[in-house]
């Protein structure tokens, strides 16, 4: 098959003084073939989609060595306006890719630059606002929109110049997963339709059994490449090893191999799944599958928060919240879920103070929100952002969480010092300290401004998809840290797709659709109920999907089976490889 993008011996390293970003790195991207890039935090991923999209060399600076050829021509001597008629990227901020003031002008943007005609450019622009569903939000302001609608935008916006390779940079990362599975379909249409697609993610349940091609980086480094199945059968240990979100699936896969048995391939969907437990005869009839008692917080005290019928408008009778009724309590996790546009991000607002509500009452920590000032309420309230970068203030990482402690009043030298270190080593941030805030990878910014909320003892902690952009690792390190928060007494909202993190960690979920409440509950609870999960575009995990199966067949769950290894750990209890 013909190859559209390949890399030739190439390294690059973005300051002498710093090592390299990528090593000797060699591949190749075949015509009209899908490919996903997977690796853990820091290993290069965003840095060769820069090289492909050609922003290194012509925006990006740095010692760059080696070959990179798109279409057969070399990047370096292509000018960028060139390069772009090629390749398509999404960014993993796509707000910083906009260039107008409204949605449908941003998909207009590009192809208007490249002189379509004028016929052409309307019928793309209305093929590709309802194919991304942002149709209601034609005539919106762009920095009106969620995250979720950014990103969707910023797809449309790449899609109307119709380029021969898409590079995606965590384009379902904000996405609830009805948008993730419109990416996926997307996208293998685009494949069908000859386009080759280059996907950095850490969603891959939806992608991983579609992918013609798996790509391995770490610390700069190619792993492996190949196809899906091959590549997990002889490489999965490893990419398990570096910390790289697998569906629950194959972890499971991975287990039965580390307990001595010998499937033929490593599962990927929940149907290849149960083949393989039949196989080995593992949930026979009958079989009992029984975790510990869910040891959920109870709900103690007064409500730090009590919302009643709150309603809030942004103007002209459009309301993102319609009388929602809620209460939040010390000490437990609680999980907000729903589609993109639901209105979570906008109650976080209202939390805050940053916005105050139309109609009802909001009651924070046992005053009404309307009395608050927002100084006044910070010292009880945090939030971390959807976009983290909103809320940095200084030049570097070192002063963004020193500025942090001055704010709470510390301004001792040596204390200072000793608890900004002892933060970065926390969050692996230390060979970041003094590089600008605004220079981080997407992910190092999620960290940073975790970080910064760390500091000081609020009574509720809000964090806006806490683990956008985190190996499996990281998102361990994180959520240990949220658990200890939580331990301390202190309320921790998290806003969140991940049904994974949901399942595992919250206490208690609650679930928006169209600015309204439609559950609140424990997670077990909210998965059992189909009529809700549809309405707010959720689904549960594949373990979920997978159990749900199984007690079809008369295999029993009970208690708490949060996660793979925890499924793993009781059907592996009783058998032995054979």
């Amino acid at each position: 098959m013909a190859v559209i993008a390949e890399l030739k011996n190439v390294s690059f390293q973005y300051d002498e003084d710093k090592p390299k970003v990528l090593n000797n790195l060699s591949l190749s991207l075949e015509t009209g073939s899908f490919n996903i890039l997977v690796g853990p935090g820091g290993s290069g991923k965003s840095t060769l989609c820069h090289l492909f999209n050609g922003r290194i060399p012509h925006l990006i600076d740095g010692i760059l060595e080696g070959t990179i050829l798109v279409e057969g021509h070399s990047t370096a001597d292509v000018e960028m306006k060139d390069i772009s008629c090629s390749v398509g990227s999404v960014f993993q901020d796509p707000e910083s890719m906009f260039a107008t003031l409204s949605v449908e002008d941003e998909i207009a943007f590009g192809p208007e630059n490249l002189l379509f005609n004028r016929e052409e450019i309307l019928e793309s622009v209305e093929s590709l606002l309802n194919l991304t569903g942002i149709a209601p939000y034609r005539h919106n302001l762009v920095w009106n929109l969620s995250g979720g609608q950014i990103q969707k935008l910023g797809l449309a916006a790449v899609l109307a110049m119709k380029p021969r390779l898409i590079i995606l940079d965590e384009p379902t990362a904000n996405l609830d997963p009805s948008a993730t599975r419109g990416v996926h379909e997307l996208i293998l249409k685009l494949r069908s339709e000859g386009i080759t697609i280059l996907l950095v993610t850490r969603e891959l349940d939806d992608f991983m059994a579609q992918a013609d091609n798996v790509i391995v980086l770490d610390k700069g480094s190619l792993v492996a490449s190949g196809e899906p199945y091959s590549l997990l059968m002889t490489q999965g240990m490893r990419m398990e090893q570096l910390g790289i979100w697998l569906p629950e699936t194959v972890e499971i896969g991975l287990a039965l191999i580390k307990a001595g048995y010998k499937p033929d391939q490593i599962p990927i969907t929940v149907d290849e799944t149960l083949k393989v437990l039949d196989k080995y005869k593992l949930c026979p009839e009958g079989r009992v599958l029984e975790g510990p008692e869910i040891a959920y917080h109870r709900q103690t005290g007064n409500p730090l928060i009590k919302a009643d019928n709150v309603r809030f408008s942004y103007g002209k009778g459009i309301y993102a919240i319609k009388g929602i009724s809620l209460e939040v309590y010390p000490g437990e996790m609680l999980a907000i879920v729903g589609r993109n546009g639901a209105g979570k991000s906008t109650m976080a607002r209202l939390l805050i103070g940053l916005n105050k509500c139309t109609e009802g009452n909001l009651e924070l920590f046992g005053k009404n929100s309307r009395r608050w000032k927002v100084p006044d309420l910070s010292n009880h309230i945090s939030l971390v952002f959807q976009n983290p970068e909103h809320q940095f203030l200084t030049d570097t990482v070192a002063q963004e969480i020193e500025y942090s402690f001055q704010a709470q009043g510390v301004f001792d030298t040596q204390i200072l010092e000793k608890e900004r270190d002892r933060i970065l080593a926390m969050l692996n941030l230390e060979h970041e300290k003094e590089n600008h805030p605004f220079a981080l990878s997407a992910g190092n910014k999620r960290r940073l401004g975790v970080a910064t909320m760390l500091v000081g003892d609020p009574k509720v902690l809000i964090v806006d998809e806490p683990t956008y952009g985190q190996d499996k690792k990281m998102t361990g390190t994180l959520m240990k840290l949220m658990k200890d928060i939580q331990a301390r007494g202190i309320a921790v909202i998290m806003i969140s797709h991940d049904m994974r993190l949901v399942e595992e960690f919250a206490d208690r979920v609650v679930v928006f659709s169209e600015g309204q409440k439609h559950f609140d509950g424990i997670p077990t609870e909210l998965f059992n109920k189909a009529d809700i999960l549809e309405k707010a575009s959720l689904q549960p995990t594949l373990l979920f999907q997978l159990l749900k199966k199984l007690e079809e067949r008369n295999v029993i769950s009970k208690g708490h089976i949060p996660g793979s290894d925890s499924f793993t750990e009781l059907l592996l209890g009783e058998g032995e490889a054979s």
